[in-house]
């Protein structure tokens, strides 16, 4: 056994890492001898690639023991680790933090790590609580680490990192993904304010000759700090998961009956469905129903209308919407059904709960990043300390068009403060061109009767005026929403573009190109562009 024993008179340990598949098992221990956690990384006793902070919160003036039984660990693997201090006052270890060339600029993303599915979004206090699936001690998901990490923003457009709020006890499960309520009726009886999340604890990947223990099932823990640490009810499982099933990803909502409700990903009869299960006092659930042909990150939710019809909603990872009722935790369609994004870059998405908003309802989503892979590649590694971001955080409004519903996505107020003055006006006629800023945002006007066609980095789409048609370069398409002149919103950023287009169209997409040009191949249009400032002109971490 190699071992380090630390005093903590600080309780952050910043870890060298390597960007590499040689990963070692480590095991962190308190001076009581209980186990507090455990994580497998690319540690390295030499010259670091980067490094990520290990924090051991409530085991300040501890001690604590970081150790490994691996058998190929080199005698100084512990050496090169350094005690104390946040991340922005670390600068020898840290240089240009969020200002890396790769960082996307008005996009969340994590100062360390890979990152993933949205997970625990709810409102807080008036601020939006976003976990997410978090390997914080590398570039890549790996199936091992998995956590919920922590930002908060008060605006929905800065955000500020905190420690991960729940982590796996042992490697042999992840954090995977989940949602989070406050528990505003009381339900768990721990106290009004008190924060419920629910995830499911999933299989990781077994390496070295581990044994596999299979995934463990639905988790409840609760939180009454606002959120930033949770603690897990005896109880759990609250939902168990038959052997060799994967059945993941619970989404929870409170029921005007005063009841819990959680919508999860499961299968049934060799088909992917959502099962819906019922709760009196968050620790004893009870089947209800299921709706077929679902895959993943289930999300449900009331709307009310812009014309004042409340309606429910429910989509999977992929994004595609269903409307109709929820009764007796029963959902019932209408038929009506679209893509929340006609764009080729997000999956998982979610909505957050207990916001304070009868007529929105607010959507993130994982950004999928390809300049970097889910799993080590050695041909791809390039020491870059972290991976992926989020979309924008956006709000949706409900709107009947032609005898359909339709979610309209739109950016947040607040996002247009990031803009640098006055904006550039400009003027684009079929086969111009027009350089865009990165960071940048950008508004155009088209006429609404003639024939367009614009791009981005390849990426856009073309309008069809006889038939009202917008068809994207994804292969998605979609009738107009709103009626005249056709309205365009760019944003750039430097890996994506997203087109909101006549008043609430989405289409996200990766854009790799450093320097973005819009290009308009057919029709006319007048614009203005903004450089944007970054968001995180004033991140610090909350320790």
């Amino acid at each position: 056994m190699v071992s380090r024993t630390f005093v903590l008179s600080d309780p952050v340990l910043h870890l060298p890492m390597l960007d590499t598949d040689v990963l070692y098992y480590i095991a962190v221990t308190a001076g009581d001898g209980q186990r507090i956690g455990e994580f497998y990384v690319g540690l390295t006793s030499g010259m670091p690639d980067f490094w990520c902070p290990l924090y051991l919160g409530g085991y300040k003036r501890q001690t604590v023991t970081l150790s490994t039984d691996d058998a190929d660990a080199p005698a100084d693997l512990f050496s090169g680790i350094v005690q104390g201090g946040r991340i922005e006052d670390r600068s020898e270890l840290y240089p240009g933090v969020y200002r890396e060339p790769t960082r996307q600029q008005v996009h969340f993303s994590s100062r360390r790590g890979w990152l993933n599915d949205p997970n625990g979004a709810v409102c807080v206090d008036g601020a939006f609580h976003m976990c997410y699936q978090h390997n914080p001690f590398g570039p890549y998901h790996g199936g091992v680490n998995v956590s919920w990490g922590l930002a908060v923003s008060p605006d929905g457009v800065h955000f500020r990192e905190s420690p991960d709020a729940i982590r796996p006890r042992d490697s042999l499960t992840h954090i995977a993904s989940g949602s989070a309520i406050v528990d505003r009726n009381n339900v768990l009886g721990m106290g009004s304010s008190t924060i419920l999340a629910v995830y499911t604890a999933l299989e990781s990947r077994m390496f070295k000759g581990r044994q596999s223990v299979g995934t463990r099932g639905q988790m409840l823990e609760y939180s009454t700090d606002g959120g930033y640490t949770f603690t897990p009810i005896a109880e759990n499982p609250i939902l168990s998961v038959p052997a060799g099933e994967s059945w993941r990803d619970p989404k929870i909502l409170s029921m005007d009956d005063g009841s819990l409700c959680i919508a999860v990903y499961e299968t049934y009869e060799g088909e992917d469905c959502v099962s819906f299960y019922s709760s009196r006092d968050g620790r004893r659930w009870a089947f209800e129903s299921r709706t077929r042909d679902l895959f993943e990150c289930p999300d449900l939710f009331p709307i009310r209308s812009e014309d004042g019809e409340t309606v429910w909603a429910l989509y999977g990872a992929g994004g595609v919407v269903r409307f109709g009722k929820f009764k007796e935790y029963t959902f019932h369609e209408n038929g009506d059904s679209h893509p929340l994004d006609y764009g080729s870059a997000t999956y998982a998405g979610q909505t957050f709960n207990c916001c304070p908003d009868a007529e929105g309802r607010y959507h993130i989503a994982w950004f999928r990043d390809p300049s970097q892979g889910w799993d080590y590649d050695p041909a791809r590694a390039n020491g870059i300390p972290f991976s992926q971001s989020m979309t924008l955080l956006c709000r949706f409004t409900l709107r009947r068009v032609q005898g359909t519903w339709r979610l309209l996505r739109n950016p947040l107020a607040a996002f247009s403060g990031l803009r640098q003055g006055e904006g550039e006006t400009f003027s684009l006629r079929g086969g111009e061109k027009a350089p865009l800023a990165v960071p940048s945002d950008c508004e155009l006007v088209l006429d609404g009767a003639s024939p367009a066609r614009l791009t981005v980095d390849g990426e856009g789409f073309a309008y069809d005026p006889a038939s009202e048609t917008l068809a994207f370069t994804s292969g998605k398409s979609c009738t107009r929403v709103s009626a005249g002149a056709l309205r365009v919103r760019i944003v750039t950023d430097t890996h994506s573009v997203e087109f909101f287009v006549d008043g609430g169209i989405g289409a996200t997409f990766a854009s790799l190109a450093p320097e973005k040009e819009l290009v308009l191949e057919e029709g006319a249009a007048d614009g203005v562009k903004w450089t944007l400032d970054s968001i995180w002109d004033a991140a610090t971490e909350r320790r």
